[in-house]
């Protein structure tokens, strides 16, 4: 009888969900989405078919190879939505999101990322414009980033602190969002601040109705060109 040993196994799923991934991408690059999908709906698959993945959320104290298997599901689950996404199947891309939402919310987990925690909130304004209805879910994800923005693996991320300040802008927190971008510009570069920009610039054309959301969007948009200019 082979005795199971967690480390082994979760070598063999990084290594499966790491090879996915690049098969993902070049997929994805050569404009192949629904084989890149193809792909990472394989690395999830054999994630969730893992010993590991019994009761992940459900854990009182998961160990360091559930941990490991918890960022790699989430990783995969972020790159299945947006996939989805490019190819305009919502339903699809918000279902990978909030199932990714889920594990980097998760305090037990300690997942560095919060990828799906800012696009299950994004696709669904994206999709309505409302919102009111994603207060909570805003919440919820601020609460997730400011615990990662304590931990080593995210206290230097500059993508970390974007995430951040979006959700805080959307929340209305301008004070915390303003300390949120001034990490950002520390951090990033050029095409960091483009990229930033390009996101409020997006959120800002679906919110347009909203008084209160545009005007935050357009002072998180000063904040950054502002800071990235000087």
């Amino acid at each position: 009888m082979t005795t199971f040993s967690a480390e082994a196994e979760i070598s063999r799923l990084t290594s499966i969900a790491k090879l996915r991934k690049e098969e993902a991408k070049d997929f994805r690059d050569d404009g192949e989405i629904k084989s890149a999908i193809q792909a990472l709906e394989d690395a999830i698959a054999a994630l969730d078919q893992s010993p590991l993945s019994n009761r992940l959320l459900e854990t009182d104290a998961p160990s360091g190879p559930q941990k490991k298997l918890a960022f790699q599901l989430a990783d995969c689950l972020g790159m299945l939505g947006g996939n989805y996404r490019r190819l305009n199947q919502f339903p699809e891309a918000l279902a990978a999101f909030n199932r990714g939402r889920a594990i980097e919310e998760s305090e037990k987990l300690e997942v560095p990322s919060s990828y799906n925690l800012v696009n299950a909130i994004t696709l669904p304004l994206e999709i309505d414009g409302q919102i009111s209805q994603q207060e909570a879910a805003l919440e919820r994800a601020i609460a997730a980033i400011e615990r990662q923005v304590k931990l080593e693996e995210r206290r230097t991320d500059r993508w970390a602190w974007a995430d951040l300040g979006e959700c805080q802008l959307l929340l209305g927190d301008l004070e915390g969002a303003k300390t949120s971008y001034k990490r950002v510009l520390e951090l990033g570069n050029a095409d960091t601040f483009a990229s930033v920009v390009t996101v409020l610039r997006r959120l800002l054309k679906v919110l347009e109705s909203d008084p209160k959301a545009t005007g935050a969007l357009k002072q998180g948009i000063q904040w950054v060109e502002s800071g990235a200019s000087s």
